[in-house]
């Protein structure tokens, strides 16, 4: 299909999605949301933080590659390494200490909601879904501000031994310290050097730098937990992301297993008599590996029905499932690691035992499907095409205020590299047998074990923001799907 027909498709599928959202009665999305302090790194940042912290420092650090940021050395190293591979990255920092040096040595351009959660549940709740809950355990004052206005918006609190659902301005605990991360955005073609070495920037992207303060759990209290299956009958499915926060150990003695144990109960709470309720899981960077993998093996798998995740992402899932060589072939730049993205799609979607893996990529789409999900390949299609141009909205404009918004990233032409990348996935899944040419023109294959799905996406030349975008792709194609699908409601609670 050439790209003349797939921006018809696009057309075709955002008219049906858009007609269909009101099917969906609500979604449930946790744990995290943080304030985001936005700073777009210019050649003459760069250069003066370098200054400030020496370059065989820098350099010296960047071979060590540090997992979590405990002073400015390991800040220069990572920006680094992010500037230079041009990927996104997300790196903890458990103590204020670095915030404190940015305030003094750079200051943020801007705030505005941060964390996959808060910046999903604006998003639904603009794109006109009528009834969401989010849940944010540390909801502060400050962090309450930055939900949008909508009757739409709920978050549960517990109110004289009863759970309540208010919009967030009325239920953040006035105790509670703000959670503040640092997005530091950097753009295509900057050059710089360091210890020697000239760097020139690849892609827009951006390094986080993800606040853990010592208060920071994934949890909720056993009152709430309790009385959560009050909201089941409010909703179809949900999005569960922030398992990043989980520590290996605290100070109180608790560990990772515990948190990971009532990760699980909060999912089964919500499924409740309805086994079938959709569960989609955002994956994202975690730099410790035993809570990579747990999240994983001991959440997703056998829990969820859905994973997002973008190429690092995948990489960083099959190296802690013990397929390093494959791990590594998927961020290889060579003309085979499409190949092996989709590759390791298929071996998400059986070890962990899911019906939709859904892998964004720039310039297209991989979402691989077992063959007993309820929907078939085009709805999966329309899903994408739909999350795409939500993206490409988003994108475009920093923040989409309503559901007519999307119409601009329509405008958004289809990404032409990603429509020829595709080409090397056609010529394998031919020459193996998978499906003929003609099969891969349309983007919709059946193989004998599985459904896969491919588009072009679109790609926006000069963002005005990155943040969020593989949370609006994730959250567009499951909110899409959740329109589509059949209603199976809940039957009646009698607990």
């Amino acid at each position: 299909m050439d790209i003349a027909d797939w921006e018809k498709r696009y057309s075709e599928a955002v008219s049906n999605v858009k007609g269909q959202l009101e099917n969906v009665q609500g979604v449930f999305v946790a744990y995290n949301s943080n304030v985001d302090a936005m700073k777009h790194i210019s050649e003459t940042d760069i250069k003066k933080l370098i200054g400030i912290v020496g370059c065989e420092k820098i350099h010296e650090r960047m071979v060590e590659y540090p997992r979590e940021i405990k002073d400015p050395v390991d800040f220069m190293a990572r920006l680094i390494i992010a500037m230079r591979d041009g990927k996104a990255a997300e790196v903890p920092t458990y103590t204020t200490d670095i915030h404190e040096w940015l305030m003094d040595n750079l200051v943020f351009d801007s705030a505005r909601m941060g964390g996959q959660a808060g910046i999903i549940s604006n998003l639904l709740v603009t794109l006109g879904v009528k009834n969401v809950i989010t849940y944010v355990p540390w909801l502060a004052r400050e962090q309450a501000e930055y939900f949008v206005d909508s009757p739409n918006l709920w978050h549960p609190v517990m109110e004289d031994g009863k759970l309540v659902l208010k919009h967030p301005k009325e239920a953040y605990d006035p105790e509670q310290k703000p959670k503040i991360n640092w997005i530091l955005e950097f753009s295509n073609g900057m050059k710089f050097s360091c210890a020697g070495e000239k760097y020139e920037v690849p892609r827009d992207n951006r390094l986080i730098i993800s606040s853990r303060p010592k208060w920071i759990r994934i949890d909720m209290s056993p009152e709430m937990y309790e009385q959560l299956s009050d909201i089941r009958e409010d909703i179809d499915g949900a999005i569960l992301a922030g398992y990043q926060m989980i520590k290996e150990e605290y100070e109180d003695g608790t560990t990772y297993l515990d948190y990971v144990q009532r990760a699980v109960s909060v999912i089964e709470r919500l499924k409740g008599c309805n086994p079938q309720m959709r569960i989609h899981v955002e994956f994202t960077s975690i730099q410790n590996k035993v809570i990579r993998k747990a999240l994983l093996t001991d959440i997703v798998k056998k829990h969820v029905t859905s994973l997002g995740l973008d190429t690092v992402e995948v990489a960083n899932a099959l190296n802690v499932l013990g397929y390093e060589e494959l791990a590594y072939s998927v961020i290889n730049k060579g003309e085979n690691s499409i190949v092996s993205l989709y590759e390791g799609a298929v071996r998400l979607l059986k070890e962990l035992e899911l019906q939709r893996v859904h892998i964004h990529s720039l310039g297209y789409y991989i979402c691989v499907v077992s063959k007993d999900h309820p929907l078939d390949a085009d709805s999966h299609r329309q899903a994408l095409l739909f999350a795409s141009t939500v993206a490409a909205t988003q994108a475009t404009l920093g923040a989409i205020k309503c559901i007519d918004d999307i119409s601009v990233g329509l405008e958004v032409p289809v990404y032409t590299d990603g429509h020829d990348d595709l080409i090397e996935l056609e010529k394998y899944l031919v020459r193996r047998g998978i499906c003929t040419a003609e099969d891969f023109e349309d983007g919709c294959i059946s193989s004998s074990s599985h459904g896969l799905i491919i588009v072009p996406s679109k790609v926006v030349k000069d963002p005005v923001a990155t943040v969020g975008i593989g949370d609006a792709i994730s959250a567009g194609a499951f909110i899409a799907l959740l329109a589509k699908m059949p209603k199976v409601n809940i039957c009646q609670i009698k607990e």
